[in-house]
Formats: structure tokens, C-alpha cells, sequence
């Protein structure tokens, strides 16, 4: 009896031992979810805006052929955000009220306003935005960027990766047309991080590379 005892408290208490030391599950691997995903409303409709931004980063004075990882910082993404807000709402001036929520909508942060410079200090258009100078805008920024022109901005969702719990990586394919003119012609490739939100998707990397097209 005395034995059996032995042998069970000694069974117990390598199970007791070894169970700090038990392996850890791995994180799910990153799983290829493009059939899935791709038609998802709220990813196509970000990946638009965000293509249509990169691809007028390719066609600007900061146009380069080598792989450019954008720095989202407040300056950056108060530039996408009148961006946004100019080539899909038509909207010309801003609060400041306006732009930390168009961030905020995008980004999932708001970005501050404190940097915004006059036109005539956002050199290169530095910025999209700037604060506003002439008499025909009553709000205090005003969009400072170019436009497209006769050009289309186009895209393509080419792959969705699942990278984690509502994280993915969204690879687009840069495009544009010219109106009155078929077709479409590719000029690269825009690659975006995403993270799911009870609000929406909202973007938390950019990367691009021009093909010189």
C-alpha cells in the first residue's frame, strides 16, 4: 500500500512539475483568405482610397521606382485624410473638428492639428493640407494638393492575408485610365496593413513601389 502511494504521489508530482514546461500553442499561421475577403465591402473601399493616394505619391515630385514604407505620422495622415476628403467628398476646407474624425475614421487615432503650415510655407506641397488664406474659404485648412487631371485613378485587390486576430495584409495593384480612353494601364503595387475595429477597418501601414510606368 505504502509503495502504491509512493508511486502515485511521485506521478503527481511530475505532472505538477512538468506542466509549467508544457508547450505553448504557436499563433494561428498566416492564412491566404483573398476569395474570402476581396469583396468585402469596407476592404475595397479603403484599398481604393489608399491606392488612389499611393498612386498619386507616383506621379508626383516624390515619385521613385525604389519601395517606399510611408511614416504614419500626424502630418502623413492629415495629408491622406483631405485627400480622402477632396477626391471622394468634393470637400475643399476643413475644421479641425473635420480632420481629427477623418483620421480617426481612418486611422483609428486622430491626428493633431498643431503643424499645419500657411501655403506659402508648405513647400512642395509638403502637405495636403495647409491653413486656409484666401477669402472664399470660412473654415481654417483648405486642401493644398493636386489633382488627377484627365487621369482615373484604378485598383485591383490582388491578395488578402489573414496575419493575425483581426489583422490583415491587403496587396493592390496600382492602375489608372485616361478619360476618353480604353483601358487601364498597371504602374505598381500599394501593400496595406489593416486591423479590424468595432468601427470598421482602419489603416495601420502603407508601403508602395512605383514601376516607372
Amino acid at each position: 500500500m505504502k509503495k502504491r502511494l509512493s508511486t502515485i504521489l511521485a506521478t503527481l508530482l511530475m505532472t505538477v512539475t512538468l506542466i509549467p514546461f508544457a508547450p505553448v500553442h504557436a499563433k494561428a499561421a498566416s492564412a491566404d483568405v483573398t476569395r474570402q475577403m476581396a469583396g468585402n465591402r469596407q476592404i475595397k473601399d479603403i484599398s481604393k482610397k489608399m491606392t488612389a493616394y499611393t498612386t498619386a505619391m507616383n506621379i508626383s515630385v516624390w515619385s521613385t521606382t525604389k519601395p517606399v514604407k510611408m511614416k504614419l505620422n500626424d502630418n502623413q495622415k492629415l495629408s491622406i485624410a483631405v485627400f480622402v476628403r477632396y477626391n471622394y467628398k468634393g470637400d475643399y476646407s476643413y475644421t479641425a473638428k473635420e480632420l481629427r474624425s477623418e483620421t480617426k475614421k481612418l486611422f483609428g487615432k486622430s491626428a493633431s492639428v498643431s503643424k499645419i503650415k500657411s501655403s506659402k510655407k508648405n513647400k512642395n506641397q509638403a502637405m495636403f493640407v495647409c491653413s486656409s488664406d484666401s477669402k472664399f474659404y470660412k473654415d481654417p485648412y483648405m486642401y493644398c494638393g493636386g489633382d488627377f487631371g484627365d487621369m482615373i485613378p484604378d485598383y485591383k485587390i490582388k491578395k488578402v492575408v489573414r496575419t493575425g486576430k483581426n489583422t490583415y495584409t491587403v496587396t493592390t495593384q496600382n492602375r489608372y485610365g485616361i478619360y476618353g480612353e480604353k483601358g487601364r494601364t498597371n504602374i505598381g503595387t500599394t501593400t496595406l496593413k489593416l486591423k479590424k475595429t468595432a468601427a470598421g477597418y482602419v489603416v495601420k501601414g502603407i508601403s508602395y513601389q512605383y514601376n516607372g510606368r
